[in-house]
């Protein structure tokens, strides 16, 4: 099977991703979520080790990634939502 020539060399046009484009300008996974979802899933968090992964809390990990509020804040939503 021949690689797609288009891509090569080109990362990913999603902006923050630094993956290697895979088909139409975009990486395997963003070009799946194009293509079973319809729209590329937004993120508000990045993992950082040892930080707190929501954007521009620079708090220490409590748990999952999170700090403590920011996971307390997750884990009641979650708990919401299963009721």
């Amino acid at each position: 099977m021949k690689k797609n020539q288009k891509n090569k060399g080109k990362h990913c046009s999603v902006q923050g991703c630094d993956k290697p484009a895979f088909c139409k300008g975009l990486c395997t996974k963003h070009y799946q979520q194009i293509r079973l979802r319809g729209n590329v899933i937004e993120k508000d968090y990045v993992f950082i080790p040892g930080l707190c992964k929501i954007l521009g809390c620079n708090k220490s990990v409590f748990a999952k990634g999170f700090c403590q509020t920011h996971y307390l804040k997750e884990h009641k939503k979650n708990e919401k939502n299963s009721s």
